[in-house]
């Protein structure tokens, strides 16, 4: 069985979501960061980067959640990892996309928003963050224009990638009612019922 270590609201989400898709038998371990959880001996010892989310899935101990979606998807759900080389690619490409340009600038809004302590937090780092949204949710909306999902229009791993990334923005008041496409990719994906398991 695969032994699941990770929290709610964290980048463990998206690892719970795939999880929930693929219907794989899985034990959740809920590590709690401000317990300090992630730097106790035993959890140090499966992890030494103290990080979550992690798997163990038998000899197999993976963290970065990217990496574990691909593997899961891969190993247990065909249909959620394209057999076709440039349709995978595609998956690949979106879902680096998501973490390396979108996911940092959210994080930028939620640190000043409501992690670092009221005296640190920076107004304009909030502004300048938004602004840089926005032609990255455009690029979006262009690319699921006449689309249900984001690679060969069934819903894969990117779609599960992507999302978990928009989603966040969402939650922080990043306003997508102008961008069409996103919004119902983004409500259509989030309507799945995994997604709402994932959030149990």
């Amino acid at each position: 069985m695969i032994v699941f270590y990770g929290s709610p609201m964290s980048s463990a989400g998206r690892t719970h979501w795939i999880l929930e898709e693929l219907g794989v038998p899985y034990e959740y371990k809920r590590i709690s960061i401000r317990a300090g959880d992630n730097k106790k001996p035993e959890f140090l010892a499966l992890n030494p980067g103290g990080k979550i989310p992690c798997i163990q899935d038998g000899d197999v101990t993976l963290t970065e959640s990217m990496a574990i979606n691909f593997y899961l998807a891969e190993k247990y759900g065909k249909d959620l990892m394209p057999a076709d080389l440039a349709a995978r690619a595609h998956v690949y490409e979106w879902s680096f996309w998501a973490i390396s340009n979108v996911q940092p600038l959210f994080i930028t809004i939620l640190e000043h928003v409501m992690i670092l302590p009221e005296a640190e937090r920076n107004p304009k780092a909030i502004d300048k963050a938004r602004q840089q949204i926005v032609p990255y949710l455009g690029f979006l909306d262009d690319a699921l224009r006449g689309k249900e999902y984001l690679v060969g229009n069934h819903f894969t791993v990117g779609d599960v990638n992507v999302a978990s990334v928009i989603g966040l923005g969402a939650m922080l008041g990043v306003d997508v009612s102008e961008r069409p496409n996103v919004q119902a990719w983004l409500a259509r994906v989030q309507a799945r019922p995994a997604f709402a398991k994932s959030l149990d």
